[in-house]
């Protein structure tokens, strides 16, 4: 997996997550720290469908 772009969802700001910046919790769902809130938060992977192959935002 390369770079994951997803807004927190407790503080609304853009999270630029690499590779070793999150966790895999399992398939789809993996785990990570807001670099500015420093909430754990959590959200799925899209891994079917037109946006599987494109960037990540967690709209």
């Amino acid at each position: 997996m390369s770079t994951q772009v997803r807004s927190c969802p407790k503080c609304f700001q853009l999270m630029w997550l690499k590779q070793n910046e999150f966790e895999s919790l399992d398939i789809e769902t993996v785990r990570a720290k807001c670099p500015h809130c420093g909430s754990t938060v959590r959200f799925r992977l899209v891994s079917e469908g037109a946006n599987a192959a494109g960037p990540k935002m967690g709209h």
